[in-house]
């Protein structure tokens, strides 16, 4: 228990530093995109672990990052793997949040809520794959929402992380052939994912989104028919 305490600090003072210096880190980015980009074409598997692990970290913490990590793996690594390899950073993130939360905060969340969560827990349980992926694919949902929910309910970790990789792939895409099409990192600070959110993708991935709750509908009008 002690080690998750001080890894709870370590990322709470990571978030803090990286909403803190935020101007910071897109200066060095840009004034390292020539050696970033020499790096990657020189050891491209390490780049990509390297890369992956950044995301990881980076999303476990409420840095508000999302958008400059998508836009930078565009940038080094072309839109398909730069959108593949934060989906896959976020993936592990999602099931990260998930395992150290269960760890501190589930039997405390029961405890006080058990009554009130017991049922709609056979619910969620079951459909948590198809919820967490709906809520992934439309970006106006905050992420530490989605985040709470694996938490609260007993929904498989393999589920989580499929279900978040699939649900961000798309966004994770758009973003990173933007990074792909400019010709420096520093780009990243002038475009805000709210220029990129446009109402025909915004309507896109809503669809998106409403097709894969179809699935537990159907199950629940079929279980109760």
């Amino acid at each position: 228990m002690l080690w998750l305490t001080l890894l709870g600090f370590v990322l709470l003072a990571g978030a803090w530093a990286a909403t803190a210096h935020h101007a910071d880190i897109l200066g060095w980015l840009s004034g390292s995109q020539s050696s970033l980009t020499g790096w990657v074409a020189v050891w491209p598997v390490a780049a990509a672990m390297v890369y992956v692990l950044v995301v990881t970290v980076g999303k476990v913490t409420p840095f508000p990052g999302g958008f400059l990590l998508m836009f930078t793996g565009g940038f080094l690594f072309g839109p398909g793997l730069g959108a593949v390899l934060s989906a896959v950073g976020s993936a592990f993130s999602a099931v990260m949040i998930a395992a150290l939360g269960r760890r501190l905060f589930h039997q405390p969340i029961h405890r006080h809520w058990g009554a009130r969560l017991a049922p709609v827990t056979p619910a969620v349980t079951a459909n948590g794959f198809h919820f967490i992926l709906a809520a992934r694919l439309f970006p106006l949902v905050p992420a530490w929402a989605v985040n709470v929910v694996p938490v609260i309910f007993p929904i498989p970790l393999n589920r989580v992380l499929l279900a978040t990789f699939l649900g961000l792939l798309p966004l994770s895409f758009v973003v990173a052939t933007l990074g792909h099409q400019v010709s420096s990192i520093a780009a990243a600070g002038e475009v805000a994912l709210r220029d990129v959110l446009t109402p025909q993708l915004l309507l896109a991935l809503a669809a998106l989104a409403a097709l894969a709750l179809l699935a537990p509908l159907l199950r629940s009008r079929g279980a109760r028919s």
